[in-house]
């Protein structure tokens, strides 16, 4: 009788370490890509003015011109999107792959202007990671109050 007593915190510990390592890991699993979307990266960026123009600049380290777009929303706001989809594949013989990786990456950044831009076209450039777009300023409006 002695032996069983001494048996059974062991049995009791291992059976509640696996039950415990098997509830964790049905919560982890199905919040395991939803955090990989709320984790996604982004980039910094800096909004100035001029005079006549508005100005924006995004610090995009690594990035290409055709992995970026920009796009001019309703409001006076600013999309900025980079989409990197890279392979990587290392052989070992001539059809046998040894190790492939796909990733891709995704970022976006909407900017709320400060003021009206202009219907003419922006003005952007892209030279060693800094995205800088140039906006015209529109006319300001503004109500007379009675």
């Amino acid at each position: 009788m002695d032996s069983d007593k001494n048996n059974l915190p062991s049995l009791a510990d291992g059976s509640f370490n696996h039950f415990f390592k098997t509830f964790d890991s049905f919560f982890d699993e199905p919040f395991r890509h939803f955090n990989d979307f709320l984790n996604q990266d982004s980039f910094s960026v800096d909004l100035h003015e001029t005079a006549t123009d508005v100005v924006v600049e995004a610090n995009l380290p690594g990035c290409r011109r055709d992995q970026i777009q920009v796009e001019i929303l309703r409001n006076d706001r600013v999309r900025i999107r980079v989409e990197n989809s890279e392979t990587t594949e290392a052989k070992q013989g001539e059809n046998i792959h040894y190790y492939k990786k796909r990733a891709f990456k995704k970022m976006e950044r909407i900017i709320q202007l400060p003021f009206s831009v202009s219907e003419e076209a922006p003005k952007a450039t892209c030279m060693d990671g800094l995205l800088r777009i140039v906006f015209k300023k529109g006319k300001r409006r503004f109500i007379e109050i009675e």
